[in-house]
This record gives structure tokens, sequence and C-alpha cells, in this order.
């Protein structure tokens, strides 16, 4: 189980980002802190896995209170999320170690892939007893972005970019919709529109249709 921990000082952003990541990513648990001081007293309180840092923070920046929180939880890891563009910060950043860094104004789906690629590469870490140097150099980044064997079984990577595209077509789609255009079937399909959600690409509602059978309308995230 997966809990995160928002140190954002708008209180508005801070839950926004919570229920999307709530609603797009397996995290289980989220909390939210407006300052450095509210942050390191939750960590004393909460098994927190992942922190996502806002640098300029009324009471401390956020390189620094990665430092301090570093000294007393050594295995919490961290995406940078700011306004500043600064190499200097960039480069403070990578050296502390930060996972990710993310620009604002933060894309939701951008940031639900970010956190969802992070549950992604610690599941791999957490079910493979050893690893070869190609799946390690994936994971210190040093190969392609995305391969094969990362993705969840029964997802191919050419159909899922066919999926993908239809979503440049049409803003929505309902599964029985979408099998009929491609040609396959409403679970395969399912499938993929599931996987594309939890990525946090994709939206879900319930669409009744003529008859009054509800079945899910998946639509494009568009910010």
């Amino acid at each position: 189980m997966m809990k995160i921990l928002i140190v954002e000082d708008d209180f508005r952003i801070g839950e926004m980002y919570r229920e999307y990541l709530l609603k797009n990513t397996c995290a289980e648990e989220i909390y939210t802190a407006l300052n450095a001081t509210e942050s390191l007293g939750l960590l004393e309180e909460k098994d927190i896995d992942l922190m996502l840092v806002d640098v300029y923070l009324p009471d401390m920046h956020g390189d620094r209170l990665i430092e301090e929180v570093l000294k007393s939880h050594p295995y919490v890891n961290f995406i940078a999320i700011t306004a500043s563009q600064e190499s200097e910060k960039v480069k403070n950043m990578m050296q502390l170690g930060v996972l990710y860094y993310l620009v604002k104004p933060v894309k939701l789906d951008k940031l639900g892939e970010t956190v969802n690629e992070y549950a992604a590469r610690n599941r791999g870490l957490s079910e493979s007893a050893e690893m070869d140097q190609e799946k390690i150099d994936r994971y210190f980044g040093r190969g392609k972005h995305i391969e094969e064997d990362e993705l969840p079984k029964g997802i191919d990577p050419v159909t899922l970019k066919k999926i993908e595209n239809v979503f440049s077509e049409e803003e929505e789609w309902t599964s029985s919709h979408l099998g009929d255009y491609l040609g396959t079937s409403r679970t395969t399909v399912r499938r993929y529109l599931e996987y594309l959600r939890k990525s946090g690409k994709l939206t879900v509602s319930q669409d009744f249709g003529d008859k009054g059978r509800p079945e899910k309308k998946y639509k494009r995230i568009m910010l």
C-alpha cells in the first residue's frame, strides 16, 4: 500500500492533486501539508513512501526540507513540483536523489503518470529477487523509456498505442463502441481502457444509453 504526502502551500492545489491521485493511481492514503513544519510532523505519525514537494514553501525551501527528511527518514522518495526552472535548482534536486522534477503548472495527467511510473518501478523491484543489467539500466533511467515487459500482462504496446490514438478522433468512448470501431472484443478493449484510466490519461463516468443499461464512458483528460 503506497502512502503519499503532498507538501503544497496552496490548499486548493494540494487538494486537487490529492483527489486526482486517489482516483487515478494505486495510492491508498494521501496526506497534505501546507508547509515544511507540518510535513515533518506528519512524517512522524505516518509511514510515508513518497513525498510531492513544492520548492517554494513559506517556512523552508523544498530542497532544505528534503535534506531534513532524509536525516531521519532516509528511504522516503521525492517528486519535486515547482515553478522554478533554474538549472542550479534542478542540479540540487538531482544531488538529493529526487526522482522526478515537474515544472508548474503541472498537468494532472502528467502527475498521475509520474506517480504510476514510480509505483511500477518499485513493484518491479519487489517482484524480482535479481535483476539483469538491462533492467537495472532501465530502472536508473539509462534504458528505453517504455519497454514491453514493463507493461502489465495482457497489455500489448501496439494495441495500447492504437487505442490511445482513437481519443484524438473522439474524446469519449464506451468499450462497446470502441470494440465495434476497432473490430475487437469489448472485454479486450475494457482492459486497455482501465489501464489508461489508472495511468491518469482517462476519466470514467456512467452512461445509461438508450435502453437504460449503465456502461462506462471513458474520456480523454484535457488540461
